[in-house]
């Protein structure tokens, strides 16, 4: 979340922890001057390339508690990789657990060059 919260405000946004979320919540709520509204970035952090598990329900995007993943990789490192995808983004690529309720974004359909580094890509969806 650090990472996130340092590139972020790097390109004049105001990061704050989402009141949304629980204490160990990994939701941002982020502000603009001329954008409007405030938006949520969700943010997830792994040593290597993993799975990010997203929960249950999701039905359409509107059932997503962001509006902006960002998954980092690498983060152990001298150079974190992040992967950022808007709800439509993470909606085409999500898949169901076969074994139950929850949906995930696998490594293999974040992990693409459009998504690395597009911090100056954020806004409203």
């Amino acid at each position: 979340m650090a990472y996130v919260t340092w590139q972020l405000t790097r390109r004049d946004w105001e990061t704050q922890p989402s009141q949304e979320g629980s204490k160990r919540s990994t939701l941002i709520t982020i502000k603009k001057e001329g954008v409007s509204p405030a938006l949520i970035v969700q943010s997830r952090a792994f040593s290597k390339q993993d799975a990010v598990r997203l929960g249950d329900g999701i039905t359409d995007p509107s059932s997503l508690r962001f509006d902006w993943l960002a998954i980092t990789t690498y983060v152990r490192s001298d150079a974190p990789v992040c992967f950022l995808l808007n709800r439509i983004d993470v909606m085409e690529r999500m898949k169901r657990d076969p074994m139950g309720p929850l949906y995930w974004v696998d490594p293999p359909r974040y992990i693409d060059p459009q998504f690395k580094d597009r911090w100056d890509q954020i806004g409203p969806v």
